[in-house]
């Protein structure tokens, strides 16, 4: 269990500083960077819902990369919709995790 609770604690980490920062290209793209490593590191850690957390992470992206056109009052209300997806993801993983196979 020790590896998932880093996981979830990187995705609220992310919520957070998307919440806290301004809606900046630098700030968007850190945030792309560090979704897209949870992603890699989802599948193995024995979710439930890891189908559905992989869905959230991925929609989470594409936000994001459709963020970085827009401009700046409606790519915050982008990064509001990305922030609601991480917490749709946590959601999901609160299910809980499979049992370790013996």
């Amino acid at each position: 269990m020790g590896e998932r609770a880093p996981f979830t604690g990187a995705i609220r980490e992310i919520a957070c500083e998307l919440g806290e920062a301004g809606p900046t290209h630098v700030v968007l793209n850190r945030a792309a960077g560090a979704i897209d490593q949870l992603g890699r590191r989802l599948h193995g850690l024995g979710y439930v819902r890891a189908g559905e957390i992989a869905a959230c992470l991925t929609a989470a992206l594409a936000d994001l990369d459709a963020a970085h056109a827009l401009p700046d009052e409606t790519r915050a209300e982008a990064v509001r919709r990305v922030i609601r997806r991480l917490e749709s993801a946590l959601e999901h993983a609160a299910a809980g995790v499979l049992p370790l196979a013996t």
